[in-house]
């Protein structure tokens, strides 16, 4: 039986995942919630997961919920989490970066206060995306010569934040460089030449203000 990545029918936290999968040419279950009582009403209870969240990740008896673990077991299994001490410290210092922002991001798009926060958001989003072009260097990967999970995330973080701010990623060529690198993976031009790939969104559920999915919107 084929693996079940659970996430609900938009980017958010679990494309970078999708991704991951497409590039590895895994044949899974793309289970999307566009309904949140299918989830919270019925599967959440009813998987068997340990810690019930989305995404979750069912291959087998492996069951698996959290963003990281999910990257971590995926990056184990299909050698993605770099082949040697540095470039393992390398990948972890990445994700971990990745993630850091693209939380912070989200809760700016979903606050209350939006409009107030957003100029600040904007303003700081260059500063940031100069850190990530500083880290790669003159490197191809954020794992230095060979790809890992963190570029996955990597680059759906840029690809969010420059369609936030647009050109605010292409100013760096060497990031401009691995944007284009990373899309042009063989394994992943089926998928990123689809509309399954989500390129302009929904990028967060139908509360956020920014990139809202248009399913369950009060």
């Amino acid at each position: 039986m084929a693996p079940t990545l659970g996430y609900w029918e938009l980017r958010g936290l679990g494309h970078a995942i999708r991704l991951l999968l497409h590039y590895k040419e895994v044949e899974f279950e793309n289970k999307m919630y566009n309904d949140p009582q299918e989830w919270f009403g019925n599967d959440k209870l009813n998987l068997g997961l340990k810690w019930p969240n989305l995404p979750y990740y069912i291959d087998g008896d492996v069951k698996i919920t959290e963003t990281s673990a999910i990257f971590a077991h995926l990056g184990r299994k299909h050698g993605l989490d770099g082949s040697t001490e540095q470039a393992k410290m390398n990948n972890d210092m990445a994700y971990s970066a990745a993630l850091f922002h693209r939380i912070q991001f989200l809760r700016v798009v979903y606050d209350d206060n939006y409009d107030e926060k957003k100029d600040e958001l904007v303003a700081g989003l260059d500063d940031k995306v100069a850190q990530f072009s500083k880290e790669l260097g003159d490197q191809d990967w954020f794992g230095g010569s060979e790809l890992v999970y963190a570029d996955f995330c990597v680059y759906d973080l840029l690809d969010v934040w420059n369609q936030f701010k647009p050109g605010c990623v292409e100013k760096h060529d060497n990031l401009k460089a691995f944007m284009a690198r990373f899309a042009a993976l063989p394994t992943l031009q089926k998928f990123m030449n689809s509309d399954k790939s989500m390129k302009n969104g929904p990028f967060n559920g139908p509360n956020a203000h920014w990139g809202a999915a248009k399913w369950g919107a009060k």
